[in-house]
């Protein structure tokens, strides 16, 4: 793993799906994904964080903004949006 990866689950029969951003620090991405997911017009339903020996967990579980679950192509155009956004974060603080 590189200094993060991002997983999109969707739970079968569910509305809420779960996006999973894996850090190999353990500085919490919540707020630059929280602020993004909000522009994105993605609802937080729930976030779960945990430290684990390898970096930090942080689970969103999402949905709509209209509570309908989140299409196969939205959560990977949201995905790679979460992606791109981490390593320009990351880009600008190692400068």
């Amino acid at each position: 793993m590189g200094l993060f990866e991002v997983r999109f689950t969707e739970k079968a029969g569910s509305v809420v799906s779960m996006l999973e951003v894996v850090t190999a620090s353990r500085h919490s991405v919540l707020e630059s994904v929280r602020a993004l997911l909000f522009d994105l017009r993605v609802q937080i339903v729930r976030v779960e964080a945990v430290v684990q020996e390898t970096g930090l967990v942080e689970r969103f579980h999402v949905a709509e903004f209209d509570g309908a679950a989140i299409s196969r192509r939205r959560a990977a155009a949201i995905r790679s949006t979460v992606r791109k956004a981490l390593r320009a974060k990351n880009g600008a603080q190692a400068a």
